[in-house]
């Protein structure tokens, strides 16, 4: 049986993306919880014929880096992409005028700011967990005082009460999930690619990639710095292209020539 690695434990949004994406790819691919981001890509590129599904990027909070930074230290490689509706909900064992602690992961406590703020006064104690579902195992051994922000798939499994359904700031909430593997999955026609790249020291130098983007027409999509982790003050940037590998090509070799350091990251399809 191979593995689809994703976040877990189970009930989390990551769950849903890997049970979507397991109808894609095939029932062949168990989905396997693990604790972090780092093991699943570390795992799924250790076996070419595992997975992982990951999140990438959050509508409202923008990338995650764990995901970002751990890719393109690893051998593998972005085959799909698939976005997953969030729908947060406020559970507790009591009544709303009872919760004094709010655990969740610190994406959720963010993204539901608004409705805490409007909801409780200040003394509210808020609590980080490594993930949504993770709060609500964290809060069946609770008292009445506590309250989890969770999905709506796990809030309709639990034991809990359901005090309040799409709490989120923002109601148009999704997360941008992708499949990572060493095999390739000839699932649909390619129609982004990913790159990463880090540019001389010198003035000008990202101006010259976006030049070489510019002039062959194409359309960048994303763009993110982070620390290279090598040379302080120095930096990667990430990037999404709206096109697949074989259609720039000649493109992505002028960038990596234009470049000190240069990886491709995946060339892939939209679910």
């Amino acid at each position: 049986m191979k593995k689809l690695y994703f976040l877990g434990p189970n009930g989390t949004y990551s769950e849903q993306a890997a049970l979507k994406i397991q109808k894609i790819i095939g029932k062949d691919y168990f989905p396997t919880p693990i604790s972090t981001i780092a093991k699943a890509i570390q795992f799924a590129s250790q076996n070419p014929t595992d997975a992982a599904i990951l999140p990438i990027e959050n509508s409202i909070e923008g990338i995650v880096r764990q995901t970002i930074d751990n890719i393109y230290i690893n051998d593998i490689s972005i085959q799909a992409q698939i976005d997953i509706d969030i729908n947060h909900c406020l559970i507790s064992k009591g009544k709303k005028s009872e919760i004094e602690h709010i655990i969740s992961h610190p994406q959720a406590l963010a993204q539901c700011s608004k409705y805490i703020l409007d909801n409780f006064n200040e003394k509210i104690d808020l609590i980080e967990s490594p993930s949504t579902s993770a709060s609500y195992f964290y809060l069946e051994k609770r008292s009445n005082a506590y309250g989890a922000i969770v999905s709506s798939h796990l809030a309709q499994k639990g034991n809990c009460n359901i005090i309040d359904t799409n709490i989120g700031d923002i109601k148009e909430n999704k997360t941008r999930f992708v499949l990572l593997s060493k095999n390739c999955f000839s699932i649909k026609e390619k129609t982004r690619t990913s790159i990463v790249f880090n540019t001389k020291n010198e003035p000008g130098a990202l101006l010259k990639i976006l030049e070489i983007i510019h002039k062959n027409n194409l359309n960048l999509i994303y763009l993110e710095s982070r620390p290279s982790k090598k040379v302080f003050g120095e930096y990667n940037f990430f990037a999404d292209i709206d096109r697949g590998e074989k259609e720039i090509a000649s493109t992505l070799i002028e960038i990596k020539n234009a470049c000190n350091y240069y990886k491709l990251l995946g060339s892939y399809c939209e679910l």
